[in-house]
């Protein structure tokens, strides 16, 4: 019989510890307790615990009366207090590993919400930066393009066909986010060449690429970039105009870039001009590759290097 009442005491214990956890666990999302901040939650749980405690050691005196297993004035204070300390600390602990479980969970989640966000802001400032990138010789090509027409009818098709090149590829460099150097550099040859009609005698170019790095993924338009920003910027503000020149090899694992134009870079201007797209060079490698590619922009004599350095990522074969 003894054991019996010991059953029904226990079972009690965990009806009343479960139905107090239960309300005290719709008071805190109702009340809105786990978006307050440790010390104000503090005193709060610390409340809440004795509360639920009382209520516990309440029915539990209950039952205990009802079994006849003691009578009221058997119940002493000390034997109050004790239940009421350890049911206290139950509560304590199961708030504890409450609050630990949802912060542990809110924070995961945030951490997946920032990182979502970040991957989308990083995905925007690329297309960004991609929609920048499109050729800003467009109508300077097709007035040499318009001049050529009765001039040289052969020339002018094949400017009209690398012009076509030159605006497919820019097109396509909005959707996909890398290409091999072979197809940039073509684009590059195109580009150059239609240049060479607008300047005539005053460009003069060479490009010079090992076949393995040609296989190399870069970002579509990158050297494009660069190369425009050397021939609007160096040889079209050189009298006598001047040469630009392309050269690319692998050197330790990396693929080497170096772009050269006659003319001298003025740091003030490209300070207060947005056609360089240095800044865009920059913040376009920093997203893709962060602290593993480089890039360098430096006067020699009488000529401008720009010098990408990127880590191979893959070649295709």
């Amino acid at each position: 019989m003894l054991n019996f009442r010991l059953f029904l005491e226990v079972l009690n214990i965990g009806f009343l510890g479960i139905a107090t956890t239960h309300i005290y666990r719709f008071w805190i999302k109702k009340h809105l307790w786990l978006r307050l901040s440790i010390m104000e939650i503090a005193p709060r749980v610390l409340l809440a615990s004795i509360i639920s405690a009382i209520l516990v050691v309440s029915g539990m005196i209950v039952v205990i009366i009802l079994t006849k297993r003691m009578t009221f004035p058997d119940i002493t204070f000390a034997f109050l207090l004790n239940n009421l300390f350890e049911i206290t600390m139950v509560t304590l602990l199961w708030s504890l590993l409450y609050f630990a479980f949802h912060y542990l969970e809110n924070y995961k989640n945030s951490e997946i919400e920032k990182l979502v966000w970040e991957a989308a802001v990083k995905d925007f400032e690329l297309k960004t930066l991609k929609s920048q990138l499109n050729p800003h010789f467009m109508f300077n090509a097709l007035n040499s393009i318009r001049a050529l027409v009765e001039e040289n009818p052969d020339r002018a098709k094949k400017a009209i066909t690398q012009l076509s090149n030159i605006f497919r590829y820019s097109l396509r460099s909005e959707r996909i986010e890398s290409v091999t150097l072979d197809e940039e550099i073509q684009t590059v040859a195109d580009y150059l060449a239609l240049e060479k009609v607008r300047y005539e005698e005053r460009l003069s170019y060479s490009i010079d690429y090992s076949p393995v790095a040609g296989k190399v993924e870069i970002p579509p338009m990158m050297i494009q970039t660069l190369v425009e920003n050397g021939v609007k910027h160096g040889i079209s503000k050189l009298h006598e105009g001047g040469t630009i020149s392309l050269q690319a090899t692998v050197v330790h694992n990396k693929l080497n870039i170096k772009i050269i134009n006659s003319g001298h870079l003025n740091l003030d201007e490209m300070a207060n001009t947005k056609g360089f797209g240095v800044s865009n060079t920059k913040h376009r490698l920093h997203l893709l590759y962060g602290t593993d590619a480089s890039f360098t922009l430096t006067n020699g004599k009488d000529q401008v290097t720009a010098e990408i350095f990127l880590p191979i990522g893959s070649i295709s074969q």
